[in-house]
């Protein structure tokens, strides 16, 4: 062990000691000058400030963009503020019946967004001042830039349908079916530009695959069957009449409708409960007190008939009632008082005098 301490002790010895050097060490702020003088410094302080120089014109660009940014989205919600205020201007003038106003508050307000239900209220509001054309032009230019919005198809097609326009308008419902298969709107308009277009047959079908869609399609219902009963097939119209009574016993259509098919079988008394029914749920329905007044007739139950509308004038006297009693009083046989209810039509509906005079001549008893 005393071997081995004396061992390590001389390797101690024979270890080289740290060379110093040879020059004389400099100051601190010697060698700070020195470096400053040699080329290296001179290009790292070149460097230094040219990367100062891009760092403070990025700082100056960020500055400029942020201002630019900050004044775009001023101006984007100036003109949204400008549109919401626009759009429900027009929709307060529409619930006060300013119509002009209204349809000049959506025009501005789609002027600064294209937007689809402030388009259709134009389009309603174009339709109200009977302005069919600039709603059709409208809803053909959303349709070519906006093909997407099915609504605007289910929309054009019933404008079509006021201006009479049924070829288009079949065209216009059939591409609306093609892009939404499992709606039963575009059916029904189907159905209605055949049933226009004199196609009874295709106007059917439609409504069927309608109902297919809709079970609860209650005017598919309604006029397939009418359709039927002027087709003569009163027993498939009054299929359809007995689900419409299931679904709604108080619907006057449906009664209308109901006493009619009850005409056709020959099932009078029904027929006039039905017609009674429908007086009692609304005692101003016209069309109710002319359909009971003429089963009277039909029956040759000339007093009854007159009294009927005796009645209906007495609640709304109309042309349409008053010349309607002129001929059944003419029929009676009481041409004075026919006489003086024509005049009374004509005078609440000068327009029809060529009609009234005719259907008088054609009357009266040789």
């Amino acid at each position: 062990m005393i071997l081995n301490l004396l061992r390590r002790h001389k390797d101690t010895k024979k270890r080289v000691p740290v060379k110093k050097p040879s020059h004389p060490a400099f100051p601190m702020h010697e060698i700070s000058t020195f470096a400053h003088h040699t080329p290296f410094a001179v290009r790292d302080y070149r460097i230094k400030k040219g990367t100062a120089y891009i760092i403070m014109m990025n700082f100056i660009k960020k500055l400029l963009f942020a201002e630019e940014k900050q004044t775009e989205d001023a101006k984007q919600k100036k003109e949204l503020q400008n549109f919401d205020i626009l759009k429900y201007d027009g929709i307060r003038a529409q619930n006060i019946g300013k119509w002009i106003y209204a349809e000049k508050c959506f025009k501005e307000a789609l002027r600064i967004h294209p937007d689809p239900e402030t388009l259709t209220l134009l389009v309603r509001t174009s339709i109200r001042l009977n302005k069919m054309d600039q709603a059709h032009d409208l809803l053909k230019e959303a349709i070519a830039t906006t093909p997407e919005q099915t609504q605007y198809y289910l929309e054009l097609a019933q404008v079509c349908y006021m201006q009479e326009q049924y070829s288009e308008m079949l065209n216009v419902a059939q591409e609306a079916a093609r892009r939404m298969p499992e709606d039963a709107v575009p059916y029904y308009l189907q159905a209605q530009a055949y049933q226009k277009l004199g196609d009874a047959i295709h106007a059917i079908a439609t409504l069927t695959q309608a109902i297919c869609k809709k079970e609860d399609f209650t005017e598919a219902y309604l006029m397939r069957c009418r359709l039927l009963l002027d087709m003569y097939q009163v027993s498939e119209a009054q299929t359809d009449m007995e689900i419409l009574l299931q679904k709604n016993p108080d619907d006057e259509e449906t009664l209308l409708l109901a006493g009619e098919i009850q005409q056709r079988l020959n099932d009078t008394p029904q027929a006039i409960s039905f017609y009674r029914k429908i007086i009692e749920l609304n005692p101003f329905h016209e069309k109710a007190y002319e359909q009971l007044a003429s089963l009277f007739a039909n029956e040759s139950q000339w007093e009854k008939a007159i009294e009927v509308l005796d009645e209906a004038i007495d609640i709304n006297a109309t042309s349409n009632l008053y010349q309607l009693r002129g001929r059944l009083k003419l029929e009676k046989g009481d041409k004075d008082g026919s006489l003086e209810d024509m005049k009374k039509a004509l005078e609440l509906s000068p327009e029809k005098e060529n009609a009234i005079n005719g259907h008088f001549d054609n009357q009266s008893p040789s």
